[in-house]
């Protein structure tokens, strides 16, 4: 009888061998999985036993649970194809949520074909939000990040695949067909993925190669990486006079739900609520878009989130106006940082890098930030919502109880009830410390949500 112990060093040196032999896509692949050669593939079918009654229960008991999506395997999936990611995929706020949403399309699809069929193939899974964050990597010249990012993944579910069947039963040849039919069809389905994959992207690659946004994307990267280009030569590649002063934009949508049509309606929904006299858009990533404004007029959040309400699922991070190439590049990354930003905020769906700079500032050292706000709050920080709300219009409109009850179309003795109440709750008296209490409570509506999910990067519910 084959010991557990045993199993297990089998299992995993089974796992290593079909890993060695996965990552060189255009080698004949070990276990007769796909054999491929310029650009062609052949799928050879699985050559394994048939699954008992007993395996396949096991092997669909453990795809349901794959497909609940559970906490531990998903976060270990996502931190280990992060990791593996090349940049900018890991620190650009939109490309790292179609990067998890991606990994997430392509687990759960695995595991439902797993449910459904435990012994066949698993086809391959080329949805828009598979292709798109894998068309970015090949236009931005990182394309064998494809392979290192698949492989990461894969080895953390055949780790999970492992961990809950030894979990799940303790019979040895049940445990022995669950796991091989787990490990080859994890590899399988990653084999077959990274061959679709480059099968049709060196299909698009000259339809890639003629695209005029990808032509402008180039040159916008030259100018954003400092490279050696003239402004003249810049401006008649981009058709758009980097001489002026522009007022940078980032737009997005959910990752896993990527709509062009209504980035690009709400980029040029900005131009007459701007003025604008010429915009320039690049279309970013599957699910984003980068815009300058040349020359348009100060527009505060709200006349830009009524001027892009039409388009609810888009989302809007807007730099500071700045003149010349030089400004164009700062322009365009603080309107990325206000990005990251809003990744917290997932309530907001338009913000100006001119209303949150000093969050921005103060969120460069957050546990100093987190201390500030517990140190100057006391209390209050954990009061009703609406306390500290009355008592942030309060502080903007400049210690007007009267103001402040028409912003909040409530009773004047309303306000002042909620404003000494409020005033209790501060551990020093609000005469005196009005503007340090009005950071505070500024910078503790941006802490209130952790940053980093793919959910808050797509989310864009309506102003």
């Amino acid at each position: 009888m084959v010991s557990l112990g045993q199993l297990t060093c089998d299992y995993v040196n089974h796992g290593r061998k079909r890993f060695s032999a996965a990552i060189r896509p255009r080698s004949a692949l070990v276990g007769g999985q796909i054999a491929q050669s310029a650009g062609s593939m052949t799928v050879v079918p699985y050559a394994r036993e048939p699954l008992s009654l007993q395996a396949t229960d096991l092997v669909r008991r453990i795809a349901r649970m794959v497909l609940d999506e559970p906490a531990d395997l998903m976060a270990e999936v996502q931190a280990a194809v992060s990791a593996a990611a090349d940049e900018p995929l890991r620190s650009q706020p939109v490309l790292a949520a179609e990067v998890a949403a991606s990994t997430r399309a392509n687990v759960l699809h695995w595991a439902a074909s797993m449910e459904q069929d435990p012994a066949g193939r698993v086809p391959a899974n080329l949805t828009p939000e598979v292709l798109g964050i894998a068309r970015e990597a090949f236009r931005r010249g990182i394309e064998q990040t494809v392979y290192t990012t698949y492989h990461a993944g894969q080895n953390v579910v055949q780790a999970y695949w492992m961990r809950t069947a030894f979990a799940l039963s303790a019979d040895p040849a049940v445990l022995r067909q669950a796991l091989e039919a787990g490990s080859e069809s994890v590899a399988g389905f990653v084999e077959d993925m990274v061959a679709a994959l480059s099968e049709q992207l060196r299909r698009e690659r000259a339809e890639l190669a003629r695209s005029s946004h990808t032509r402008r994307f180039e040159v916008v990267r030259l100018i954003l990486n400092s490279a050696p280009i003239t402004t003249a030569r810049a401006s008649t590649q981009l058709d758009y006079d980097l001489r002026r002063r522009h007022t940078a934009a980032v737009l997005w949508t959910d990752p896993r739900r990527p709509d062009q049509a209504a980035l690009a309606a709400a980029a040029e929904a900005l131009v007459p609520a701007t003025g604008a006299r010429q915009m320039l858009t690049v279309i970013a990533s599957s699910s984003s878009v980068w815009a300058w404004l040349a020359a348009a007029a100060e527009t505060d959040a709200t006349a830009l989130a009524t001027a892009t309400a039409a388009q609810p699922t888009v989302r809007v991070a807007v730099g500071p106006a700045g003149t010349g190439i030089d400004g164009f590049r700062r322009s365009h990354f603080d309107a990325v940082g206000t990005q990251g930003l809003m990744s917290r905020r997932p309530d907001l769906r338009v913000a100006r890098f001119a209303d949150v700079q000093l969050v921005a500032l103060a969120l460069q050292d957050e546990q100093c930030a987190r201390e500030f706000v517990a140190r100057t709050l006391g209390k209050l920080a954990d009061a009703d919502r609406e306390l500290r709300d009355t008592l942030c219009v309060y502080i903007s409109e400049q210690f007007s109880a009267a103001r402040t009850a028409r912003a909040l179309y409530t009773h004047r003795n309303t306000v002042l009830n909620r404003l000494q109440r409020a005033e209790r709750l501060l551990p020093l008296p609000l005469a005196g410390h009005g503007l340090e209490v009005g950071v505070a409570l500024e910078i503790a509506q941006w802490l209130g949500t952790q940053p980093g999910s793919s959910a808050h990067l797509g989310d864009a519910p309506t102003p």
